[in-house]
């Protein structure tokens, strides 16, 4: 197999709480950087399985914590503003081939390949923030100044040990498998060219052969330590349904003063008709550049998609739905977790 062409695999955490996730196998390059990153009390980290709102929350958190810039949320990529530690691993693009694995005969994994980005074809709006991101995302995160604003999707046996140490705030996201599974199909075809069919996806997703494997394992990772004074937890349907009293919410966590007039000002700012047009944080000039000038206006693909709950009824067909339920059911046994209320 060329080196330029991989499957996802399975990557071992090296911290006390082990994890197996599915990565790209030039992860390990920046492992053991990311589990030794030094930590700040005073950091804020955004943790969720893709595709369950962490952009909003992200947004939500980066605003509450810059004194309501709606300026800089407009004007400044939120990739720059907020990084992702392990950008760098996820450039990843389909190659069009599958490969067939004598466990699971009858479901073919998706091949990728490394991407480049063409630094080139992007508007810079940070001077050369993009580039030293995407090169090498830890060292951007780890120079940046504080208080540092950080994403990842990493499960949590693949996150820094000190985060667990220092303990600064953390905000994780949860939301319905289900709508989860339809917005990551979209988000892999718009992002990583992936070119298979939907009910080939959620077969992939159910089996935990998707980038970055199961979402129950990243879920209850989090789940277990929802104690913790350092860690909120939220989901993307109470924040779907109560925005204002979300936004207060992580006020409070965060130990920001909000008035209302603040709680409304960044509700309104984010509504999903305005965070689906700004450039800052919708992916267009990463997606123009990778494909065309204008590629979002022409083709009305966007990566901030539809944001309503309960779109897998349109896509998913009564069988695919019934198993996804089983598979939840098994997988939430034993926890408060419903996804249905």
């Amino acid at each position: 197999m060329n080196d330029a062409v991989f499957r996802l695999k399975n990557f071992q955490g090296f911290s006390e709480s082990k994890t197996s996730c599915l990565l790209p196998p030039f992860y390990s390059e920046m492992a053991n950087r990311i589990l030794n990153t030094p930590i700040y009390k005073d950091d804020v980290w955004v943790i969720s399985y893709p595709r369950t709102g962490s952009t909003w929350v992200q947004e939500i958190v980066w605003l509450i914590g810059n004194n309501l810039n709606f300026n800089q949320a407009e004007t400044i990529l939120q990739q720059e503003r907020a990084p992702v530690v392990e950008s760098t691993a996820f450039l990843i693009t389909y190659s069009g081939e599958n490969v067939i694995m004598p466990e699971k005969p009858c479901l073919p994994l998706p091949l990728f390949k490394k991407t480049d980005i063409p630094f080139e074809e992007i508007i810079k709006t940070d001077g050369d923030a993009v580039e030293r991101l995407f090169s090498n995302s830890i060292d951007y995160v780890e120079n940046i100044p504080s208080p540092r604003f950080i994403k990842s999707h990493l499960p949590i046996g693949l996150l820094p040990n000190e985060l667990f140490k220092i303990k600064p705030k953390i905000i994780y996201i949860m939301r319905n498998p289900k709508d989860v599974c339809v917005s990551y199909y979209h988000y892999c075809k718009l992002v990583h060219k992936l070119n298979l069919d939907f009910n080939h996806f959620c077969e992939l997703f159910m089996n935990d052969s998707v980038p970055l494997g199961s979402i129950f394992n990243h879920y209850l990772g989090f789940w277990k330590m929802r104690e913790e004074e350092n860690i909120l937890i939220l989901t993307y349907e109470d924040l779907k349904k109560s925005p204002e009293d979300i936004v207060k919410k992580i006020g409070i966590f965060m130990e920001k003063m909000l008035s209302d007039d603040d709680i409304y000002a960044i509700c309104k700012f984010l509504t999903f008709e305005n965070m689906q047009k700004n450039k800052s944080c919708n992916l267009q000039v990463f997606v123009d550049a990778m494909e065309e000038k204008d590629y979002y206006r022409k083709t009305g693909t966007h990566f901030i998609r539809k944001g309503i709950i309960g779109d897998h009824k349109n896509i998913m067909t009564a069988e695919v739905i019934r198993k996804f339920d089983e598979w939840i059911k098994i997988n939430t046994r034993g926890t408060n977790i419903n996804f249905e209320n």
